[in-house]
C-alpha cells in the first residue's frame, strides 16, 4: 500500500479523556485533556501536556500537583464544557455541576464524579514549544466501588479526531499472540 508523506503533526491524535484538576480547596481549575500518557510503572508516573496559556497551568505551577480525574461515559458533558470555557472567566466546577473532593496527600482538589482519580506529585517540567510536560508522580489512587469490585473503569471516555468516543469491542487479553 502506498503512503502519502504530509506534514508534520501530533497523530494519532487519540487518547483518553480526562479532567485535570490543580489548585487548592479554595481557588482551582478543572479542564479536559487528552494528551496524558503512563510513562512509568516503577514508581507510577503520568506526563500530561498542558499549554502554559491555560488557567491550569498557573495552579500546576503553583502547588507543583495535580490530579487526573477519570471520567465515564455518563459525564461527557461536563468533560466538553471543561474543555471549552475558560477557567479564567468561569467557576468551571459550578458550571458543570462537578464535586471537589480533596485529596488526601497533596490537598489538591479532585472531581468526586469520576470513578478514577490518580493524585499527583510533579517531578519534572520539559518546556517542548507549545505545550508544558508535566511528570507528575502517582502519590494516591482513588476507584469508587464498582472499579474496586474488579469489574475494571466502566465506560472512559475517548477522544478521536475532534470527537468523544467509547470503547468498543474487546479484542483480547494482553498475551493473545501466544495462545
Amino acid at each position: 500500500m502506498a503512503k502519502t508523506v504530509t506534514t508534520p503533526g501530533s497523530a494519532p491524535g487519540m487518547g483518553a479523556a480526562v479532567l485535570i484538576s490543580a489548585g487548592t480547596m479554595d481557588a482551582s481549575d478543572v479542564t479536559t485533556i487528552a494528551w496524558i500518557g503512563t510513562l512509568c510503572s516503577e514508581p507510577p508516573v503520568i506526563g500530561i501536556g498542558v499549554r502554559p496559556a491555560r488557567w491550569l497551568h498557573h495552579f500546576i505551577v503553583e502547588t507543583g500537583a495535580f490530579v487526573v480525574n477519570v471520567p465515564d461515559t455518563k459525564h461527557v458533558r461536563e468533560l466538553d464544557l471543561c474543555g471549552t470555557v475558560s477557567g479564567k472567566a468561569h467557576d468551571k466546577w459550578a458550571l458543570a455541576r462537578l464535586t471537589r473532593e480533596e485529596g488526601t496527600v497533596t490537598g489538591t482538589p479532585m472531581v468526586a464524579e469520576c470513578p478514577l482519580n490518580l493524585e499527583c506529585r510533579v517531578r519534572e517540567t520539559v518546556h517542548l514549544g507549545s505545550h508544558d510536560l508535566f511528570l507528575g508522580e502517582v502519590v494516591a489512587s482513588y476507584t469508587d466501588e464498582g472499579t474496586r469490585r474488579g469489574s475494571g473503569l466502566h465506560d472512559p471516555v475517548c477522544y478521536i479526531g475532534g470527537k468523544y468516543w467509547k470503547l468498543g469491542d474487546l479484542l483480547g487479553p494482553m498475551g493473545l499472540s501466544r495462545t
